[in-house]
């Protein structure tokens, strides 16, 4: 009878242990079910995904070939629909012309421009970025006005997404509205300004950018001249000429001469090429370079003595691109020059060019 209380004692311990290890092996055994059931789940996902997309892809081609099959009209079931635009935004975004507006009428008699155009005003930025890409795609001029406010939205990708859309759109309005917001938007990725005014055209773009540098504070016009080299021949040496000749800030000058085409008189040119500043001088030789004419050899001669390297370098390309320049015209300026490594620069490019 003394012993029983020591055996209950002792025995308490191991029923613990007893029930912790089944409950261990039952929460094994139900974590394993659940990640089973999770695999399950995914391959079964997945296998529908694929089916959907194997699917739609044959309507697709249909679609883009001018072959659709004959019969009923395929039905865009409600659990289709993302991956349906997902393989429609991919297809569309390699495609214009007829086999684009055929594409553009199966989307639409499929009802996606109702879908989209609620996944456009989703929470989530991915979701409401390719909405906009697809409204773009779709050409849904419906959506013009609230693509119009995208822009101004706080997100980087959302605002230039809904300018890129709005130009494959209306191009004259996407531009009116674009051109006055990219200086002040220096977060806007320039590959993508770059791609909504090419898509608009240089025919649209040019005049609104020519009044919009030409209001612009020096900074800002510098920094907009970049996209002038989409503009119109014309006006990029209108813009180029009119800044150069009235301008003294070494920024604006270099972004006036790089905007430059070479077909017009630049004024100033012999300042330019001797301004104080290496940088401009270095574009301003580029510039002659571009220019082409033999009269200003003897221009680039004098840079090819310049103290700064670049502007060297610059002056000795140019030279070897000049029209009308023979071999034996560089070779009786190369033994003109006094400094060793002014006729070594010139050398250098002469072989460069393949021209000795």
């Amino acid at each position: 009878m003394q012993d029983f209380p020591f055996a209950l004692a002792s025995s308490a311990p191991i029923s613990v242990a007893l029930w912790l290890t089944v409950v261990s092996i039952a929460a094994s055994l139900l974590l394993l079910l659940y990640t089973l059931e999770l695999r399950v789940r995914r391959r079964f996902r997945e296998r529908r995904r694929a089916n959907v997309v194997a699917y739609w892809r044959t309507i697709i081609a249909g679609a883009v070939t001018g072959a659709a099959a004959s019969g009923a009209a395929p039905k865009l079931r409600r659990r289709e629909r993302q991956e349906f635009l997902r393989l429609w935004v991919y297809t569309r975004s390699m495609l214009e012309g007829a086999a684009a507006e055929r594409l553009i009428a199966l989307a639409q008699s499929l009802g996606l421009t109702e879908f989209v155009r609620g996944q456009a005003r989703h929470t989530h930025v991915g979701t409401r970025l390719m909405a906009m890409q697809a409204l773009g795609y779709l050409r849904d001029r419906e959506s013009l006005a609230e693509l119009a406010a995208a822009i101004d939205d706080t997100n980087t990708l959302v605002s230039i997404s809904a300018a890129e859309a709005l130009a494959a759109i209306d191009p004259p309005r996407a531009v009116a509205l674009l051109i006055p917001k990219i200086a002040q938007r220096r977060d806007w990725p320039r590959t993508h300004v770059f791609k909504v005014l090419q898509r608009a055209g240089s025919d649209v773009i040019s005049e609104p950018l020519y009044r919009c540098i030409r209001a612009a504070s020096d900074e800002d016009a510098a920094y907009l001249l970049q996209f002038a080299e989409i503009a119109e021949f014309d006006v990029r040496d209108a813009l180029a000429g009119e800044l150069l000749r009235s301008s003294t800030n070494p920024e604006l000058l270099v972004a006036a001469l790089k905007t430059a085409t070479g077909h017009a008189p630049i004024p100033r040119l012999d300042e330019l090429l001797a301004h104080q500043v290496w940088y401009v001088r270095m574009q301003a030789a580029k510039l002659v370079g571009r220019m082409g004419r033999k009269d200003d050899l003897g221009r680039l001669e004098k840079l090819l003595g310049d103290d700064e390297w670049w502007v060297r370098f610059r002056a000795a390309k140019a030279l070897v691109r000049l029209h009308g320049v023979s071999v034996s015209d560089l070779e009786e300026v190369r033994s003109r020059l006094h400094d060793r490594y002014a006729r070594d620069m010139l050398g250098q490019a002469m072989a460069e060019a393949g021209i000795r």
